[in-house]
């Protein structure tokens, strides 16, 4: 069968679809993955390629909002967040501020048309590829909201494949509910004025298949998972963080223990001065440690950490796979592909959530499953890290614990493992 992927343009949501993708086309199925060039990460099309994948540009990217963009300088802190903790109860009303902000976002990225009769760009450009290219299947990302109008109008069966917490079918599932209580005073979706004109340009109409996908294959643990009415297929992560070649340092294990400092592939400026990550005194901590840190770091952030010592090797960018194998511990903002990453080599996890989409439960579950210890991201200094990361290195709890979230991992099945059941989920829907 033919299987496009549809993806929101960013690294981090390219990578949890390249090992499924890599099944599909093991089994003999032609594989293609769709996307646009992103304010955010305008390589990503570059990537695609990369993986040893077909790629299929839809064209420029819109301008995202300034607080939501890549530049949005010293204002950063004050960012508006996505991230809100779907786990909680409804009650407790931060997902109706990631609503609102999500639609601030999309409505922004994937904007109508400035005049009559002209195209909508992405939109357009995917629907008339599918109608081309006519896919048996359409796996999209939740971000890529043209994806399932595109499926719908070639015919395609089509699932969202969830790369972290289902926030999205959180956020909706509980509008339905308010849409239903005459007293909550919410008498249409919040998400129909922009999701809305893109439907009906198709003829379409807002639904819950138009939001959640026909079914949803969810790459996030069982137990991170909120509990939704949703056909779910579960999916191992298995780690994807791209392949560049290998550095010599890297040819020989660590004469001391490694700990590796990951900032993440899609992160921007959520670490140093834009985050309150004391960098330059957490360096100067780790000065006097028997151990060695492998960084990696932009040039505004080696800026901002100032000289560093002869223990802390600092790259731009460094593929997880690589260096966690030779590592003792992690520290990390709590991303999905770095978590997963540090999963599948049984590293335990220093995390500091920088709450962004689900953080705050990645990091919830790190410690309950005993494989690591969570920052408070509000009150972060030096001292604390330095207690905390000792602490991480020389407690053999943390390595039991990291081998509990590994099997439990194992118990999920693995890509190749799912393409049987994606093959008869799409002769039943297409």
């Amino acid at each position: 069968m033919r299987v496009l992927f549809a993806i929101f343009p960013a690294t981090a949501h390219l990578y949890p679809v390249v090992p499924l993708a890599w099944a599909l086309q093991s089994a003999g199925h032609e594989v293609t993955v769709a996307s646009h060039a992103g304010v955010m990460d305008p390589g990503v099309i570059a990537r695609i390629g990369r993986a040893g994948l077909t790629a299929v540009p839809l064209g420029p990217s819109e301008e995202l909002p300034a607080a939501l963009g890549p530049d949005s300088g010293d204002s950063a802190p004050d960012r508006p967040s996505l991230g809100f903790d779907a786990l909680e109860p409804a009650e407790t009303g931060s997902w109706r501020t990631a609503r609102t902000i999500l639609a601030s976002m999309l409505g922004l990225y994937y904007p109508q048309p400035s005049a009559a009769g002209a195209r909508w760009p992405v939109l357009d450009n995917l629907v008339d590829f599918t109608r081309d290219w006519r896919p048996d299947l359409v796996l999209w990302d939740p971000l890529m909201v043209p994806a399932p109008i595109a499926a719908r109008v070639a015919g395609a069966a089509h699932a969202r494949l969830v790369w972290g917490m289902d926030n999205i079918a959180v956020i909706h599932e509980r509008t339905r509910r308010e849409l239903a209580d005459p007293a909550s005073g919410l008498t249409e979706h919040p998400w129909r004025h922009w999701f809305g004109p893109m439907l009906e340009r198709y003829g379409l109409e807002l639904e819950d298949e138009m939001l959640l996908g026909q079914w949803t294959v969810d790459v996030t643990q069982p137990r991170m998972r909120a509990p939704l009415a949703l056909t779910r297929v579960g999916m191992r992560r298995v780690p994807y963080t791209g392949a560049d070649p290998l550095p010599d340092w890297l040819h020989t294990p660590p004469r001391r223990p490694r700990v590796v400092l990951s900032l993440g592939v899609s992160r921007r400026k959520i670490f140093g001065k834009y985050s309150g990550f004391p960098l330059r005194e957490f360096f100067e901590s780790v000065s006097g440690l028997d151990i060695e840190v492998v960084a990696t770091l932009n040039s505004r952030q080696l800026d901002a950490a100032g000289t560093l010592p002869g223990n802390v090797r600092a790259v731009e960018y460094l593929p997880l796979t690589q260096v966690l194998p030779t590592s003792s511990a992690i520290i990390h903002h709590g991303g999905g592909g770095t978590f997963a990453s540090a999963v599948a080599f049984r590293v335990p996890q220093l995390v500091t959530p920088l709450v962004m989409w689900d953080e705050m439960v990645t990091a919830r579950y790190v410690a309950e499953m005993g494989a690591g210890l969570v920052a408070d991201p509000e009150d972060l200094d030096a001292a604390g890290l330095l207690t905390q990361l000792v602490r991480l290195l020389e407690d053999a709890s943390f390595t039991h614990g990291a081998q509990r979230l590994y099997d439990e991992m194992l118990a999920t099945p693995a890509p190749r493992d799912v393409v049987p059941v994606l093959e008869r989920l799409t002769a039943e829907h297409r």
